[in-house]
């Protein structure tokens, strides 16, 4: 008696032979035939990522037919992932079930597959993969792009493309860890390509794997020729030592980078490998003979149990914070329980509750879903949003950004409409170009045929299109009247003279443009790669981060005058007016200065991990300055504001701005060994009533309008910074100056987003390139005693 295989069902899933099938196995086949558009096809080809694929039963017996509690399980992950990040806020476990799914039919048939000489070839098994997963997501991209540019202002369309890119080219999870991005919560600076992080890793995952498959099934067949039972048991192996190696990774890298481990797919492998061993242990002839001989009192409860665990993590875990690292175990523990339980299901189990037309719909639709609702999720908040600010007071995902009323209208409709451009990607976009059939391994190269040419030539063209368009909008022309501005303040674009000497500033956009990026807006230690990242303590003081010859030296760098440049980011961006002071007064400026590293202060990473290496890198710089003293001593931040999302309980929450005791003692060590301290109070962090404010945005945005003090893109200045400077009666017997650019920062009131006409931050705490460099007079000045020269007499 033949067995039953998945492609033996037709797309209504009616059985041609009903023999040798037990009463709980007729029961799923009924059941089966109440679920629509089902394309089967042999579990040796299956690859189940988050697209709706068939899920056969491979391991608990002997008949391989559908796994709608499969379907199901992916359908209730799905709607954790949209609802979590819709009313939540945060992410859920729902990507993790998926790719633990995934794993689980993964590795078993790539395997099989590779072992067998009629399997599909390497090149053929990739061609399918890219068959099921590309099309839908370059019709996603297209659309939600050409959305954005309708809808966001220029200065977003910059990422738009850039993230654009990278999903299409599957590195986006590599994209985002580089630029240290939050995945916790939806807000109107957030990308809206984030999600593909989940896709890439795991197609960087399976092509790693299919490569390593691939040449193991050609060494086994080719050289050694044993027995398949033997091949499996040593891929077992390894794919177990893989798998532990990627979960010690993960264990490590999240203590000491989660930015990096919640994207990383070495970190994420283990997930899937899990998935992998668990597929193969079910696929145990002994497992299923125990499997299939034991009592079913257990598998209710076994599946509660399992859901229980899923929903668990979402609610009670932060997974941004903890994901992929061991307590990612929770929800995949859940999944295998839920796919246990339903094997051999009674009436009274878990799948009974899967098998629900509303979780076998959404697992149908999962993957569109999944690509459709992110993207619209944010271009709606983003468009909803009847303010600047990043977040509200009350509520949680878009109800945070949009309030509780209209982010509950706005969130529900978004989920809506999703699942209706899902359900219409899944049956014109995927349905139609998913292979019918596994070809065979000498079928690889035949050359192929006309729909499939013109499937194939059609998907090229539009992506060609997609990804010109998206390089074009990354590079965006200034505006006309920013192009006639020459650098340095004028009677046009006074900048901080306007607050200084109260020069007039016609209306005119305001310099520089708010879409522009680079040299406008950041130091030239970003261009020169001068200043030290998140990771690795050691000092950089060679270009390209020690990579090249060329010394990190700015003003005049031939001078033998010295002068340090110390700290974290804020002390950074005021490089380019001590850029120059320094070419004036003749004094080499050397950049000693390392993302979110305050002298002294050992505040958390932005992801909230800790961050030991900003205190191995203080004092490698200490040492340094006493080693190397400077003629013209040391430039540094002597005060901190209140830093909003990010205070940490810093800065009371009853005050504006503060001295920190570190600050004293780091002043006093190398005020001891004899060295002159330029102490500059801080920048205050934009914030109003909805959260923090990224100025930039509410500029590009539309929000800024000149002369109103409610919508100016600024702050209160009585909420950003306190009274008087509280660094003159902080630093008492300490060879110090005290330095104040407050007064070209704020007004009486205020401290606004524009000032003459310039943008005076480019997120919500760092002054622009170009507004720095308008502030060296005021600078040089207070610390030469020079005079404040004329507008247009800067350089």
């Amino acid at each position: 008696m033949r067995h039953l295989e998945p492609a033996d069902l037709d797309w209504q899933g009616t059985s041609r032979s009903r023999c040798c099938f037990s009463s709980a196995q007729r029961g799923i086949l009924s059941t089966v035939r109440q679920v629509r558009h089902r394309h089967l096809i042999k579990v040796e080809n299956e690859i189940v990522t988050l697209p709706n694929e068939p899920t056969p039963i491979t391991a608990t017996a002997p008949r391989k037919i559908y796994r709608t509690d499969i379907d199901g399980l992916r359908g209730l992950a799905i709607a954790l992932v949209v609802i979590f990040h819709c009313f939540v806020g945060r992410v859920s476990s729902g990507v993790d079930v998926f790719l633990f799914i995934g794993g689980y039919f993964f590795f078993s048939s790539q395997l099989k597959n590779a072992l067998s000489a009629q399997g599909t070839s390497f090149v053929s098994a990739v061609v399918r993969i890219m068959r099921r997963l590309f099309p839908a997501l370059l019709a996603v991209i297209l659309a939600t792009m050409l959305l954005a540019l309708a809808l966001f202002s220029k200065a977003r369309w910059q990422h738009v493309g850039e993230d654009a890119i990278a999903s299409l080219l599957y590195v986006q999870n590599l994209n985002l860890a580089s630029d240290g991005q939050d995945y916790a919560a939806i807000g109107r600076d957030v990308s809206i390509y984030q999600h593909i992080w989940s896709m890439s890793a795991q197609l960087q995952i399976y092509l790693a794997s299919l490569i390593v498959i691939a040449a193991f099934g050609w060494l086994w067949r080719s050289a050694i020729n044993g027995k398949n039972s033997t091949a499996q048991a040593i891929m077992a192996i390894i794919l177990a030592a893989a798998t532990l190696s990627s979960f010690a990774y993960a264990g490590y890298l999240h203590q000491i980078n989660q930015g990096l481990n919640y994207y990383s797919p070495l970190s994420r492998f283990w997930e899937i490998g899990l998935g992998g061993l668990f597929g193969m242990l079910l696929g145990l002839k002994k497992v299923r003979t125990v499997a299939q001989g034991s009592a079913r009192w257990w598998q209710l409860p076994t599946g509660i149990v399992g859901i229980a665990a899923i929903l668990f993590t979402g609610l009670f875990l932060n997974g941004s914070q903890e994901f992929p690292g061991p307590l990612t175990l929770i929800p995949l523990a859940g999944a295998a329980l839920v796919i246990v339980a339903g094997t051999n299901p009674t009436r009274w189990s878990v799948t009974t509750v899967l098998d629900m037309p509303v979780f076998q719909f959404l697992g149908r639709i999962s993957y569109s879903l999944y690509l459709w609702h992110w993207p619209l999720l944010v271009i709606a908040t983003r468009y909803f949003s009847s303010g600047p600010g990043n977040g509200d007071a009350h509520g949680m995902g878009i109800t945070r950004t949009l309030g509780i009323q209209k982010g509950i209208v706005v969130g529900v409709s978004v989920i809506v409409l999703s699942m209706l451009l899902a359900w219409c990607t899944l049956r014109w976009v995927e349905s139609p170009l998913r292979g019918k059939a596994k070809a065979p391994r000498t079928a690889a190269f035949v050359f192929p045929s006309r729909s499939m040419l013109a499937q194939l030539g059609g998907t090229v063209i539009v992506t060609v299109l997609t990804l010109t368009l998206a390089q074009q909008i990354q590079e965006l022309r200034p505006s006309a009247s920013a192009q006639k501005f020459t650098g340095e303040p004028n009677v046009v674009f006074p900048g901080p003279y306007a607050l200084l000497t109260n020069a007039d500033a016609p209306e005119v956009p305001p310099v520089p443009d708010a879409a522009n990026t680079a040299e406008s807006m950041y130091p030239p230690t970003d261009r020169d790669q001068c200043s030290s990242l998140y990771d690795g303590s050691e000092l950089v003081l060679n270009h390209g981060r020690n990579t090249k010859a060329e010394e990190c030296a700015f003003g005049d760098a031939t001078a033998s005058r010295t002068m340090y440049l110390y700290g974290s980011s804020h002390a950074e961006h005021h490089l380019p007016a001590l850029d120059i002071i320094g070419r004036r007064q003749g004094i080499k400026v050397i950049p000693l200065v390392k993302m979110g590293c305050y002298p002294g202060l050992n505040l958390p990473r932005k992801d909230g991990q800790p961050y030991p290496e900003c205190a191995e890198w203080q004092e490698k710089a200490m040492q340094h300055m006493i080693d190397n003293p400077p003629t013209d001593g040391v430039f540094m931040i002597n005060t901190l504001p209140h830093l909003g999302f990010m205070n940490n309980g810093i800065v009371p929450d009853d005050k504006a701005e503060v001295v920190p005791p570190q600050f004293e003692s780091v002043t006093k060590r190398l005020s001891d060994h004899g060295i002159h301290i330029w102490g500059l109070r801080d920048t205050p962090y934009s914030r109003d009533e909805k959260g923090q404010l990224d100025v930039r945005l509410c500029v590009s945005d539309g929000f800024y309008q000149p002369g109103s003090t409610k919508n100016d893109c600024g702050m209160s200045r009585s909420d950003a910074l306190a009274e008087t400077n509280p660094a003159i009666d902080a630093y008492q017997g300490i060879d110090i100056t005290n330095l104040d650019l407050t007064n070209g920062l704020c007004n009486d009131q205020r401290c606004p987003g524009v000032i003459g006409n310039m943008l005076v931050y480019r997120d919500s705490s760092h002054i622009t390139n170009v507004y720095s460099e308008a502030l060296a007079g005021e600078l040089e000045r207070q610390m030469f005693g020079t005079e404040l020269p004329e507008l247009g007499g800067q350089w």
